[in-house]
């Protein structure tokens, strides 16, 4: 049988911003088709709540502070090989569509594809916009272009990722091989088309006792991190003028985007394994926050991870972490698990979900740990 995975990855995908978590007002159902046919994690964190880190955790199976991506803008060492160089030097063949952010350039990459994935599917934000016009670039970062007249699915990203991952799935059905998709969406400036921009108007969160947390307690920086926000009514902080309903609109549109990939990986490679996740979540107003930054509460560390390929159906609520996925690709292809990994395979555990791959998992310096009553994480 031939050995396939698909990583899917978004960027700012709170947990409960699927559906099936437990919101029933999130309208995701592709993602939640495929909790139904795998395996859904209740406490799956990742390794830091920051783009570039999150993504060298995911890609490298090393930790930020080992591989020396700290934070944003800053490349991982020389000395660091990705998945896709471990895999590609044991003759898999890997492909890259999407968001990188590990080249330690900016925010869009450098357009220049890495070693151990292909140069003809390999398609970072620098790429994209290198697609567009001049004025379209400047539209492709704007929120309000969401509500242009012309707006299309066409224009953003995510469609154009999805098309080429669609268009691999079907030049590779026959091979082995490993796909990461990584879209860039709902990420800010979030943009949907129609009906996606408007179709969470007027949303709000359920209240929960951490809007109220004027931060009197916490770190100086959290407290001119919320700025004026440490003034502002729950109502306000809850309930954001467009900008919420916006972010939760794209997160349904690529979630859209995602099941025309999940369609195509049913036609032609329905027994691959499929593994999706988010970088990190956003605070969206708990604790008076907004985005991500140097925090560790369980609404940026506490990620979606859904796995395919093994058990159907079944919840895990022992705790999982980023730092999992490397070694977990390695045993799936059968390939040693290099020692300096500093994860466990997930695969014994995606096979038989009554086993327990951790009692404890790490977010840059901070540990989660069960406890009598459930699973301990910072509220």
């Amino acid at each position: 049988m031939k050995k396939q995975i698909i990583l899917i990855m978004t960027d700012t995908t709170r947990k409960d911003m699927l559906g099936c978590y437990g919101n029933p007002k999130m309208i995701t159902p592709n993602l939640d088709r495929l909790s139904a046919e795998g395996i859904r994690y209740e406490n799956a964190y990742t390794c830091q709540p920051v783009c570039g880190p999150a993504r060298s955790a995911i890609f490298t199976g090393t930790f930020p502070h080992t591989n020396g991506e700290v934070t944003n803008c800053v490349a991982m060492g020389d000395n660091i090989k990705t998945v896709g160089q471990r895999l590609t030097d044991n003759g898999i063949h890997c492909g890259y569509i999407g968001k990188w952010h590990l080249d330690g350039g900016d925010y869009f990459g450098n357009g220049i594809c890495p070693e151990g994935w292909d140069e003809a599917y390999w398609y970072d934000m620098r790429r994209y916009l290198e697609e567009l016009t001049e004025e379209e670039r400047l539209k492709s970062r704007k929120s309000s272009t969401s509500f242009d007249e012309d707006m299309t699915e066409e224009f953003t990203y995510a469609h154009r990722c999805s098309k080429r991952a669609v268009d691999f799935l079907e030049e590779y059905k026959d091979e082995d091989f490993f796909l990461a998709v990584s879209y860039d969406e709902p990420h800010g400036p979030s943009l949907c088309p129609a009906p996606y921009n408007t179709m969470y108007d007027g949303f709000c969160f359920e209240d929960s006792p951490n809007y109220e947390d004027d931060l009197s307690q916490k770190p100086l920086m959290q407290r001119l991190w919320a700025g004026e926000n440490l003034h502002k009514t729950r109502e306000e902080i809850n309930c954001p003028s467009g900008k919420l309903s916006l972010f939760l609109g794209c997160n349904s549109f690529v979630d859209y985007e995602i099941g025309k990939v999940l369609d195509k990986i049913r036609e032609t490679a329905p027994d691959a394994m499929v593994i999706y996740t988010s970088d990190h979540g956003d605070m969206l107003g708990a604790h008076r926050l907004f985005s991500k930054n140097a925090a560790i509460y369980d609404e940026v560390t506490n990620i979606p991870l859904i796995i395919k390929g093994g058990e159907k159906g079944k919840v895990i609520t022992t705790p999982a972490s980023h730092i999992d996925i490397a070694p977990t690709v390695m045993e799936y292809f059968k390939l040693p698990i290099p020692k300096l990994l500093e994860g466990k395979s997930m695969l014994p555990q995606i096979y038989d979900t009554t086993l327990k791959i951790n009692s404890e998992v790490y977010t840059e310096f901070t540990r989660y740990e069960i406890d009598h009553d459930g699973f301990g994480g910072l509220q």
